[in-house]
C-alpha cells in the first residue's frame, strides 16, 4: 500500500472531482463529490455510506503538499446519487460512466497496445480523447461542440 496517492482532477461545471485508483478500483474524494451533488454539508457524505464504500487516504500534489481525504468507491458514488438525488442525475451519471471512470482506469493501465482514453487541455478546455494506434480520436457527438474553437 502506498503512503500517498496523486489524484487525477476531473471538472464538471468548474468544480473538481479528484480520483485515484487503489487496488485496481476507482476511488473519489467524498468532499468533491458531495459538492457536485450540491449538499450543504459535504463533509457528512462519507458518514452516510456503508463502511466498505469509504476509506481514508493521503493525496499528494505537485506542489509537494499533502492532504488527508475521505474517499468514496465507485459503487458509493452511484448509491449517493440515488440517495441524495440531483437535478441533473442522468447527466451526472453519464459523465461518470462515459468519461470519468473509464479515463481514470485508462490512466493506470499498463498495456499501451489497446485504445485508451487521455485527457488533453486545449484552449482552456479539457478534452477526453481516445489514443489508438498513435492517433487521437474524439467522440463523434462532441465534434460540433469543439469545431468552432
Amino acid at each position: 500500500m502506498h503512503d500517498a496517492y496523486t489524484p487525477i482532477f476531473f471538472y464538471r461545471h468548474n468544480r473538481p472531482l479528484r480520483g485515484v485508483m487503489i487496488d485496481d478500483q476507482p476511488w473519489f474524494c467524498a468532499y468533491d463529490f458531495a459538492r457536485l451533488l450540491g449538499l450543504h454539508h459535504p463533509q457528512a457524505l462519507h458518514r452516510r455510506l456503508r463502511p466498505y464504500q469509504i476509506r481514508s487516504a493521503r493525496f499528494t500534489y505537485a506542489t509537494g503538499s499533502e492532504e488527508e481525504v475521505h474517499l468514496v468507491s465507485e459503487g458509493g458514488l452511484y448509491q449517493a446519487m440515488i440517495r441524495f438525488g440531483h437535478p441533473e442525475l442522468q447527466h451526472l451519471e453519464e459523465w461518470l460512466a462515459r468519461d470519468v471512470v473509464p479515463t481514470l482506469r485508462d490512466q493506470y493501465t499498463g498495456c499501451r497496445h489497446q485504445p485508451r482514453r487521455v485527457m488533453l487541455d486545449w484552449q482552456s478546455r479539457r478534452l477526453v480523447l481516445l489514443d489508438w494506434q498513435g492517433e487521437l480520436w474524439m467522440q463523434w457527438d462532441k465534434v460540433p461542440r469543439y469545431r468552432g474553437l
